[in-house]
């Protein structure tokens, strides 16, 4: 259960961190940069998370495979969401 907390955790922080990029296409106009500290935060907080849950190295990647993951999904499914839209 606390893998899949701490994976929601990561999942939100990254969604977060796009969401005041200001390139993203998910919103009209991006969330506020005063966000982005908060969202840097919440995303430290995800990893030193996974660290305790799992070993400090394992923690780190498996955070670090988490937010790549995010991070590469969440522009394509922008581009499929436009897509259905035409």
């Amino acid at each position: 259960m606390t893998y899949l907390f701490t994976g929601l955790a990561t999942v939100g922080a990254g969604l977060l961190f796009y969401l005041t990029l200001r390139n993203q296409q998910w919103l009209k106009q991006p969330l506020p940069a005063g966000l982005r500290p908060l969202a840097l935060i919440a995303l430290a907080a995800s990893v030193g998370a996974w660290m305790w849950v799992m070993d400090d190295k394992a923690g780190f990647f498996a955070a670090l495979v988490m937010l790549m993951l995010v991070l590469g999904v969440l522009p394509l499914l922008s581009l499929l969401k436009n897509a259905e839209g035409k």
